[in-house]
């Protein structure tokens, strides 16, 4: 048997398992990625202190459309005050969806 019957078919596997592998990972965010995005945007109106995200994708309805979303959240000190924001950041594009203040 010749060697090449045998590279050629692994080689052809290799590459269409890499394509589809990168298709299928750029379709959703990490959710590092999306938690880094986020804080950008809270960054813009002072520092904060912490933050947190969950790594599940949750589904969310806005406006009749259902998105995939990660639920996080970010803390910071005004006036000497602990205040704590939660946010939905959508998992393809990181965009942020909505945020609000807890408590």
């Amino acid at each position: 048997m010749r060697w090449y019957k045998l590279i050629a078919p692994a080689a052809v596997g290799i590459t269409v398992g890499t394509i589809i592998g990168k298709k299928v990972k750029d379709q959703w965010l990490v959710p590092e990625v999306a938690l880094k995005r986020a804080k950008e945007v809270f960054k813009q109106d002072g520092p904060i202190s912490g933050s947190w995200i969950i790594m599940e994708k949750e589904n969310y309805s806005k406006s009749d459309e259902n998105l995939l979303v990660y639920r996080g959240g970010v803390t910071r000190n005004v006036d000497g005050e602990t205040t704590q924001y939660e946010f939905f950041v959508d998992a393809t594009n990181g965009k942020l969806i909505e945020s609000s203040k807890i408590g």
